[in-house]
């Protein structure tokens, strides 16, 4: 992780002293959305903001809402709601090449109901550290991510996982 930061603050760092003042048409909109269907559910929905810094870093912030339900068999069910927020950096190297860095404080709703009528709830905070690598096409963004933080009640689970995104300038 440090050396994605690293090679963030160098290509900041390059881009920085050339540009000053807040210039909207660098403002971005981006985030994603979720659908699965079937014995697992999910809905997920994660819009972003952010702020092309130089040419090569892009930093914002979002929300990210998930629904996940899945029934394991015909004994029982458990149900997670996530409701977060997050931070972001991109870091665009050379001409297709994206890295980037999301933590993430998530508030999980959990529910766990059998089959006999008997139902638990829990909730807690949820740490998660998104760390991804991809091509960039134009506003089109393909990245591989995982979640460093590994808690056994991550959203994005252990493994790691793909996102295609597009990206909205003004």
């Amino acid at each position: 992780m440090r050396k994605v930061i690293l090679v963030c603050l160098l290509f900041t760092s390059i881009g920085l002293s050339a540009q000053s003042g807040f210039n909207k048409s660098k403002m971005t909109f981006s985030g994603g959305l979720g659908l699965q269907f079937g014995d697992y559910t999910l809905v997920s929905i994660d819009p972003q903001v952010g702020y092309n810094v130089t040419n090569f870093l892009n930093m914002g912030a979002g929300i990210n809402y998930t629904y996940m339900s899945h029934d394991y068999d015909e004994h029982y069910k458990i149900k997670n709601t996530y409701l977060g927020i997050n931070v972001y950096a991109k870091c665009f190297l050379f001409n297709y090449g994206v890295i980037m860095i999301q933590p993430e404080a998530n508030r999980m709703w959990k529910t766990l109901k059998y089959d006999r009528g008997e139902k638990f709830k829990s909730e807690k905070l949820v740490p998660t550290c998104v760390i991804g690598a991809g091509i960039r096409l134009g506003a089109v963004t393909a990245m591989l991510k995982y979640d460093l933080a590994q808690d056994k009640n991550s959203p994005y689970g252990s493994k790691v996982f793909y996102s295609v995104g597009y990206t909205f300038s003004l």
